[in-house]
């Protein structure tokens, strides 16, 4: 079974929350669209990955595996991505060849990303030493974007200029925070601020725009929806870059699903509040361990039966919040090894086999990733949650968790646990005239 569902009075909260959340998001699925854009998407392929004793995966598993699911985008490629150091590690020796034999393939939409996965900035890969860093486009940044997106403008639509850019907040003079990893390859004496940090994003997107009209700018997605992430960086890069400087919003929650709602909607207000509140927006990184040692970020206690749901919880939330589109992180998870904070995250283990989560994030796919409308069922009682989503097909499917029992809706037929059974496989039953609710998500259809 899963975890207790929160006490009285954080059950009343969050579904104060996720009431005001619904409401925000069909304000959201409202605003610009981009036509047949990603709703759902995997990170950090290991395309090309030999590092120690991990063994590179076979790429076109990788790609098969990713269209057996049913996922409409990748994102984060590992090697075989557009950042700077990977196409250009010194200047002017290309190596487009790790690119071109995934951006070639085309079934799966590419998200790719410009320059640095975490301290993107103008600043060549070759350069080193005090004055090295650029905090502006320089001829060599120039000459890197118009090479990559004069090269890809036909096979690539999504760029996503840098990630995590908040991150630089660890080089602000007299910082003492802590890097959440590695630190900065660079120092700048005054810091990089998030107006800067705006301006650099504008000025590659007017370069990529000049040459694909058609391109779709993603801002660099921010690390989590902190007070700093929302009170200072996300007002003060949006100050840099102006509000038409990116297409696309995008954020990262790692959090337990009982947080997501209040998180989210504190988002909604700092994107009013910035002038951006019509832009879409993308989670482009979230996911649960499936190790109960990996609690630095959920401790429900962890599973795999809890990560299996949670491909549902935080997904169904971010749509119904008026998300456009969910990236599950990662595909495949990293070694178990003593300190590694990342453990278990994988739709896949270490050793390649698949987990429960990668059974459900197919049921999710084939099920609810093609969904045009989705809104809150009504009148449920505190401690439940409910969505019906209204699919492309016209057939309805309707998601709920909580506790207590609940009424199914009138058209449902059938239901079944997110969570497959022993043999792998999800069964459908009958629907009863009450279905008792646990943590773990149903899934019913009409």
């Amino acid at each position: 079974m899963g975890h207790d569902f929160p006490n009285a009075a954080t059950r009343a909260r969050v579904g104060t929350c996720l009431r005001a959340l619904a409401l925000v998001g069909a304000c959201f699925l409202g605003g610009a669209a981009f036509g047949d854009e990603p709703r759902l998407g995997v990170n950090f392929l290991r395309f090309f990955w030999e590092r120690g004793d991990e063994a590179a995966q076979d790429t076109d598993e990788i790609l098969s595996d990713l269209k057996g699911l049913g996922v409409h985008a990748m994102r984060q490629l590992v090697r075989a991505d557009l950042l700077w150091r990977e196409v250009e590690p010194t200047n002017d020796a290309w190596d487009f060849s790790r690119a071109d034999a995934i951006l070639a393939k085309g079934n799966i939409t590419p998200i790719v990303t410009l320059f640095s996965m975490q301290y993107a900035s103008a600043t060549p890969p070759w350069a080193q030493g005090p004055g090295a860093f650029r905090p502006v486009m320089g001829p060599a940044a120039r000459d890197y974007v118009e090479t990559v997106v004069t090269r890809y403008r036909d096979r690539v639509r999504y760029w996503e200029i840098g990630n995590e850019m908040d991150h630089w907040r660890v080089s602000a003079p007299g910082s003492r925070r802590t890097p959440p990893g590695r630190r900065p390859p660079h120092t700048p004496p005054g810091g990089f601020t998030p107006e800067q940090q705006g301006q650099f994003v504008a000025q590659v997107a007017k370069v990529v725009r000049s040459l694909d009209p058609d391109a779709v700018i993603l801002m660099p997605s921010v690390a989590g929806l902190s007070p700093y992430v929302l009170e200072e960086w996300l007002p003060g890069f949006v100050r840099g870059a102006g509000i038409d400087g990116f297409d696309v919003v995008g954020y990262h929650f790692y959090g337990g699903w009982p947080v997501f709602a209040q998180r989210r909607m504190q988002l909604s207000r700092a994107l009013k509040k910035a002038g951006i509140a019509k832009k879409p927006v993308w989670l482009t990184e979230t996911g649960t361990s499936g190790d109960a040692l990996t609690t630095l970020r959920t401790n429900y206690p962890n599973s795999e039966t809890e990560q299996a749901a949670d491909v549902f919880r935080p997904s169904v939330l971010s749509w119904a919040a008026g998300d456009a589109a969910v990236f599950w992180h990662s595909h495949l998870s990293s070694p178990n090894r003593p300190y590694n904070r990342w453990r278990a995250y994988g739709l896949r283990r270490a050793d390649g086999s698949a987990t429960p989560a990668h059974t459900t994030m197919g049921l999710l796919a084939n099920h609810l990733a093609s969904f045009t409308e989705v809104k809150p069922v009504p009148d449920l009682d505190v401690g439940r949650v409910g969505y019906e989503f209204t699919r492309s097909d016209g057939a309805s499917r309707w998601v709920f968790w909580g506790e207590g029992r609940v009424i199914p809706p009138a058209r449902a037929k059938a239901y079944t646990s997110v969570i497959a059974g022993e043999d792998g496989a999800h069964h459908w039953r009958g629907m009863p005239d009450s279905l008792q609710l646990s943590t773990q998500p149903v899934l019913m259809r009409n």
